[in-house]
């Protein structure tokens, strides 16, 4: 597989688009986010996985800038945001929220990936009302009987690990589940906003602690039967979330006529796999569930 290592033209012009970078206090902690568009289009907040941050989608948010109010951000112990002692579920919900208000979005899609498919989830547990939709990107809702605690046999974090040199830190840089992805410049865009100085050396920008105690919970499908507004779910056609049979309980378990999308020659992380594909079918879904939401 040829690794493309060069920065197209539109990704070039995307990383270029005028955009607000900016932090909200939430519970203490200062949150990144950066935000695109007109405020008085439709609204969209876009949530990243495990130990990622807001710069995963920055091109996102810049291409579908025109149409939308789009912002993208990192939870706390993530990216630019600042650390905690202590994380929950409801931490990373009231940092969404916190950025929602603080940008003064109305009635937005929520769009979660990953990790951020649970946030969004749970954020939509309490404010599906204030919502005009939830697209679950890449994120398997269980049964309580199919149900597993992503984090209970995880060991406690050890402190940061500290490199003296930047680059050995971006050459060990991989994505998490473990992927091939043939658009290497976005890989690489990405490790290169993956990292921090420190006193001591660089280190990785996420918090090892931030799963420690992290209780994901098993009432997904049931948060999932009880929402007020719209649901989609957009995947990976090639997806390792998936295990045999698994597809097909998350289209019982969406509420009936659920917009649901896989994307061709894509994996877990999809909107690396075909960016550009991903853009507009993303944009299709968000079109799909703001009809069923008027």
């Amino acid at each position: 597989m040829e690794l493309i290592t060069t920065n197209p033209d539109w990704f070039n012009q995307a990383l270029d688009k005028e955009h607000i970078s900016k932090f909200v206090e939430v519970n203490g902690a200062r949150i990144e986010y950066m935000e695109w568009g007109n405020a008085e289009n439709q609204s969209v907040i876009m949530l990243h996985g495990t130990n990622a941050h807001a710069h995963w989608f920055k091109f996102i948010g810049s291409m579908l800038s025109e149409k939308y109010h789009f912002v993208v951000m990192s939870f706390s112990g993530m990216g630019g945001s600042d650390w905690r002692s202590f994380y929950t579920r409801d931490t990373f919900v009231d940092d969404v929220w916190g950025v929602v208000k603080d940008t003064g979005m109305k009635d937005p899609i929520v769009v979660g990936h990953s990790f951020g498919g649970m946030v969004s989830l749970i954020t939509a547990s309490k404010h599906s009302e204030d919502m005009s939709g939830l697209l679950l990107v890449d994120f398997v809702v269980n049964k309580p009987e199919e149900h597993h605690e992503w984090y209970e046999d995880r060991a406690p974090a050890r402190p940061p690990r500290i490199v003296k040199e930047r680059e050995e830190l971006i050459k060990r840089f991989r994505l998490m589940p473990p992927q091939q992805c043939i658009n290497q410049y976005l890989v690489d865009y990405i490790a290169d906003h993956s990292i921090r100085e420190t006193e001591n050396g660089w280190a990785w920008t996420f918090d090892p602690s931030a799963y420690d105690g992290l209780i994901i919970g098993s009432d997904h499908s049931k948060i999932l039967s009880e929402l007020s507004c719209p649901v989609g779910f957009y995947y990976g056609e090639h997806t390792i979330e998936f295990k045999e049979g698994e597809l097909q309980t998350m289209k019982d378990l969406l509420p009936e006529n659920s917009p649901i999308f896989g994307l061709k020659d894509a994996q877990h992380h999809l909107m690396l796999d075909q960016p550009l594909p991903f853009i507009e079918n993303l944009d299709r879904l968000i079109q799909e569930l703001l009809t069923k939401s008027s």
